[in-house]
């Protein structure tokens, strides 16, 4: 078993094809030693891009949280999620603040959290996962 003070790794990111106006949200868990864990996507149906990196985090926070991990780093390659998570940027659309507000009580479960920009190039594995499950979901309309 690794240092139980090293964290977990996670990525997330979402995506929004604006002709069908369907979204998704992809997320990876990374063991601290660079294993993969947990890696899954989901078509959340009609929403916007910042809707869809909303549910990516929460679900991959809700994920981490049923392995067990109670210390995380979140990358992810939207800046605008970021600065909303880390107080730098208000929130005025409801709906996000919803999605906030669920993302900070799930924080609490966690004793150690951080979050992490990274380039989209450096996000490679969610943002694969994420247009393949658009992909798909497309082709049976």
């Amino acid at each position: 078993m690794s240092n139980p003070l090293e964290s977990w790794v996670g990525y997330v990111d979402g995506a929004s094809h604006s002709l069908q106006n369907l979204s998704s949200a992809a997320w990876a868990i990374f063991y601290p030693s660079s294993e993969l864990v947990s890696f899954r996507g989901v078509c959340i149906g009609r929403s916007r891009n910042n809707i869809a990196e909303y549910s990516a985090l929460i679900e991959l926070l809700s994920d981490a949280i049923i392995c067990g991990i109670r210390r995380l780093i979140v990358r992810l390659d939207s800046q605008l999620v970021l600065l909303q998570l880390t107080g730098i940027y208000s929130i005025r659309n409801l709906a996000i603040y919803r999605m906030f507000l669920r993302v900070k009580i799930l924080e609490r479960r966690f004793d150690f959290i951080q979050y992490q920009h990274i380039s989209k190039n450096l996000n490679t594995l969610t943002d694969s996962l994420e247009n393949y499950v658009l992909d798909r979901h497309l082709q049976h309309l």
